[in-house]
């Protein structure tokens, strides 16, 4: 748990200083299928602007035609229809608002749905990476930066400068000279405006990276919370989040300061503009170049045009915080997915004189005969389903590619597994052993070598039918929130026969509602052994060709380990199997035991022939049963 995030959140910093057309023709693009509601947002926005703006105009009409001239008839009239020009107004910007909504919700579903398929789709190794907490912020807050982008900033923008032209057009033809009055402060009010909206659009990019942060460090100390117990890190979790929360709440403190300044700015100057038209529109009306309905127009006119010029400015705000979001998020949808999504394609081929160093050549034990090769053809021999040939792995370069640089965690890995063999994997920690099956399940992609399944490299699979093939059981399982028989279900039609087999149906009596109990939050309602059994079952019930165990037995207890190795004796009859074992115990009657060490294929043979060889195996072996 170190204090050192800060690494994961340099792609957050998005310092550009201007609207990037680039960005914004690109989020812009969701909007296409939506026309028909945009056209009613604009119609909506326009007939509310006409109504907003003809208001203070008949105010006009009715003190100068009526009031000031002492004349009631007509005047009702004339209230009535200023009364209607509000009554639209607001119907208008109603509508304006709800289509806006939805067009909003409806195009923020659709990149939150793009987001969340292309995140499921990009390679294992982002995710080794990438900090969770950063990637709910971009699915979370990211996300929602855009919807008030849409929902109340780019049609909103049109209807202010709508608004303020014409504002400027109806001051320019009422009279021009109190028009340039009420402008004078416009130049003074711009600086002040550019000036302060550095300050905002840097604090909030920074609020932002602070966000992030704060929640990548909260879904790692919530997820880690009982290692944090274990370990009494409460004081030192504590003090972290304390600095965390503190510097977001800083930044928060700060970007309100300055909306502070810049609020009552804008409004003093227009407050300006006001005092302006008094003194110079009222001497006018005394010497009775003005009426006095012109200068109460003027008056509303002038409260009217400087809003807009608030609220741009706020949008504008709004557009730089939803285009550094829009960065980041098209940084994700940029992401090339893992090439098993991409279309099937040739497996490159290696020359046997890139094999490596001699050192990496496989070691048999006398008395192993060679692996069969994936095209022979003598009698009825069973073909081979896994085969391994000089495979080259390192997790820390480009693709996992040794040549790129990182220490390789596999050296020229050569082994074959026979079709209906149960396959074992034995080693130190450490020797690459869970690697194996990642790589066969295509999580990462080999830097040298080939993979095949059945005599096809895995490379030529498309990721569907690859995974099919597969069934894969973690040494610590991860079970989906829901019932048991549901976590079973999601790995294959064949629910009751992978019941049955696994022991889940025999300890469900156990269990208050059955097969139908909730497993809670990644199993959390269920014990370690219990989630591997469930975990097992889901495997079996795809009906794979190949079953892959990674420790699938290290966390059950003896009683239940000798069950599950019975209902194995059944299960994986004429089904390839390869299973990562620290218990030699579980893979003694293996047909087939590869022994790594330090990355390398060092032996290979039963369990008898190992023995009898007196290498690592041995070794390993002595120390479990006679240490």
């Amino acid at each position: 748990m170190s204090d050192g995030h800060e690494f994961y959140f340099l792609e957050d910093r998005v310092e550009a200083q201007a609207v990037d057309l680039r960005l914004l023709r690109r989020l812009l693009a969701y909007l296409r299928p939506h026309k028909a509601l945009i056209a009613l947002a604009l119609l909506g926005l326009a007939l509310g602007t006409a109504c907003q703006l003809a208001g203070p105009y008949l105010i006009k009409v009715i003190i100068d035609r009526h009031i000031t001239a002492g004349l009631f008839p007509g005047m009702p009239r004339w209230v009535a229809i200023y009364l209607l020009s509000l009554a639209g107004a607001m119907g208008f910007l109603y509508v304006q608002m709800l289509t806006v909504s939805v067009i909003g919700q409806r195009v923020i579903l659709a990149i939150r749905r793009e987001m969340f398929s292309r995140l499921e789709r990009l390679p294992v190794s982002f995710f080794d990476r990438t900090p969770t907490g950063r990637l709910m912020t971009r699915l979370t807050s990211d996300v929602e930066a855009l919807q008030e982008l849409i929902s109340s900033g780019l049609v909103s923008t049109v209807g202010d400068v709508t608004v303020l032209l014409g504002i400027a057009a109806i001051l320019l033809f009422m009279n021009p000279a109190l028009a340039l009055v009420t402008f004078a402060v416009l130049p003074v009010l711009v600086l002040f405006v550019e000036v302060l909206k550095k300050f905002i659009r840097e604090a909030n990019r920074e609020m932002r990276r602070k966000l992030a942060r704060m929640n990548a460090f909260l879904q790692e100390h919530v997820s880690g919370v009982t290692v944090v117990k274990t370990f009494v890190q409460e004081g030192k979790s504590d003090a972290r989040f304390e600095t965390l929360n503190r510097e977001y709440a800083s930044e928060s403190i700060r970007l309100t300061n300055y909306y502070s300044l810049y609020f009552p700015g804008v409004e003093l100057f227009s407050s300006v503009a006001v005092a302006l038209l008094l003194w110079r529109g009222g001497g006018q009306v005394i010497s009775g170049a003005v009426t006095f309905g012109t200068l109460v127009a003027f008056l509303e006119y002038a409260q009217k045009f400087f809003n807009p010029i608030k609220d741009m400015s706020d949008k504008y705000n709004i557009l730089q915080s939803a285009l550094a979001s829009c960065e980041r998020i098209f940084h994700i949808l940029d992401m090339e997915p893992a090439p098993e999504y991409g279309p099937a394609r040739p497996a490159e081929r290696e020359e046997s004189g890139d094999a490596g160093p001699p050192e990496a050549v496989q070691v048999s034990v006398p008395g192993t005969p060679p692996a069969p090769r994936a095209d022979s053809t003598e009698g009825d021999e069973p073909r081979p389903a896994i085969e391994f040939r000089d495979v080259w792995f390192s997790y820390d370069g480009p693709r996992g590619d040794a040549r790129h640089g990182g220490e390789p965690v596999l050296r020229g890995v050569s082994f074959t597994i026979l079709e209906g063999e149960m396959g074992a994997i034995v080693g130190a920690t450490g020797a690459g052993k869970t690697t194996i099956l990642s790589l066969l399940c295509r999580f990462y992609e080999i830097s040298r070598g080939r993979i095949l399944l059945f005599g096809r490299d895995i490379r030529e699979y498309p990721g569907d039918e690859l995974r099919r093939s597969l069934s894969l059981v973690l040494q610590d399982p991860f079970l989906f929130p829901g019932s048991i028989r549901e976590n079973v279900a999601a790995g294959g039609p064949r629910v009751e026969r992978a019941l049955s087999a696994a022991g889940v149906a025999g300890i469900a009596g156990s269990w208050e509602e059955g097969l139908d109990t909730q497993v809670g939050e990644r199993g959390g309602r269920l014990s370690v052994g219990q989630r591997q059994i469930v975990a097992f079952a889901r495997a079996l019930a795809r009906d794979p060709r190949v079953l892959l165990l990674d420790e699938a037995t290290s966390s059950v207890d003896p009683v239940t380990e000798h069950d599950i190795r019975k209902a194995l004796l059944n299960i994986l009859s004429g089904r390839t199997s390869l299973v990562v074992a620290h218990r030699l115990s579980t893979i003694l009657s293996a047909d087939r035991i590869i022994v790594l060490h330090k990355g390398k294929v060092r032996e290979t043979g039963t369990h008898a022939e190992l023995m009898e060889a007196g290498g690592i195996y041995r070794r390993l072996y002595l120390l479990q049963f006679d240490g």
